[in-house]
């Protein structure tokens, strides 16, 4: 199967903002006088860019409330069509070292920052934090596959699940792995051998693999994780992902994140996290990325 039929079958994953639209302005750090505010640094989802009209919306709503914060969207690609297809088509390992290179040399963001990613985006700045140990604050991820996803989205049809299911027999082949960024976050439940021998990326940040002490070392430094799950999501299988549940292989049913083994054994973190009350789960009642200027306020009011 050539992988640009697998890019067509991934393309139902979008992470794109959908219900913001406004007039395109300017996305980097602002030069407002500072106040008790740190700046906030957004990571955008699949099939989204860097200054894209839903991302100068969630600026433009970000300052609404909160009038001199400064903002920064992160990009793979200063030309927002290369951006868009970088959030696509890319190595996630590679991408993420230069967005930590980025934000490094940023004088405005080195006393520290928050974080906000969309879908894929929080997935990354989770990983970011592990990998790079950025001075993040508060980290918000809205319907990110911390845990990966373990099927494409759900269809009736027999034609459509056969589709499905031909697309995620080649999803470990190596020349997808080192192109297509979707295929790095799939984790396949029932066949954990596979995901653990094919994922170039989300078994090692998932300390899942060899672990890697510093990354749970990084991640408790956080402030607070704020997981956001939109509870109508058919986009991310399945949606608790976002809150980092696993799936249960034999009953296809979610198990909670405590019960899980990456909190059992704090792969990552989370344990702590949860003891020291440095988690916090939210719910949108609302589609993959359908969140409202409401939503957003009440995260930029607290968290931000």
């Amino acid at each position: 199967m050539h992988v640009l039929d697998l890019l067509g079958g991934l393309s139902g994953l979008t992470g794109t903002i959908g219900e913001f639209y406004s007039s395109h302005i300017p996305l980097s750090v602002g030069k407002h006088p500072k106040d008790n505010h740190l700046p906030v640094v957004v990571w955008h989802g699949m099939g989204d860019y860097y200054n894209s009209e839903s991302i100068s919306s969630v600026n433009e709503t970000l300052h609404k409330y909160i009038p001199n914060l400064e903002f920064y969207s992160i990009r793979v690609k200063e030309d927002s069509r290369q951006d868009q297809e970088a959030g696509i088509v890319g190595d996630c390992m590679t991408q993420i070292q230069q967005v930590c290179e980025q934000l490094a040399d940023k004088e405005e963001l080195k006393q520290g920052f928050n974080a906000i990613g969309f879908s894929q985006g929080g997935l990354f700045l989770r990983a970011a934090k592990e990998i790079c140990d950025l001075p993040i604050h508060n980290l918000i991820t809205f319907g990110s596959p911390h845990n990966g996803f373990d099927d494409l989205p759900r269809c009736d049809n027999w034609l459509c699940k056969r589709r499905n299911e031909l697309l995620k027999g080649h999803l470990y082949d190596p020349r997808v792995q080192n192109s297509m960024v979707q295929a790095q976050y799939y984790r396949d439940v029932h066949n954990f051998d596979d995901y653990i021998t094919g994922s170039n990326f989300l078994k090692f940040v998932n300390n899942e693999f060899i672990k890697n002490n510093e990354y749970a070392d990084n991640l408790i430094k956080l402030n607070r994780l704020v997981l956001v799950m939109f509870l109508k999501d058919h986009t991310l299988v399945p949606k608790e992902s976002a809150w980092y549940f696993d799936t249960d292989p034999e009953t296809n049913q979610p198990i909670p994140f405590n019960l899980t083994m990456a909190y059992k054994q704090n792969l990552v973190g989370l344990k702590t996290l949860d003891m020291e009350n440095k988690l916090d789960f939210i719910t949108i009642d609302g589609e993959h990325m359908q969140l409202t200027e409401e939503d957003l306020r009440k995260i930029a009011l607290s968290y931000l």
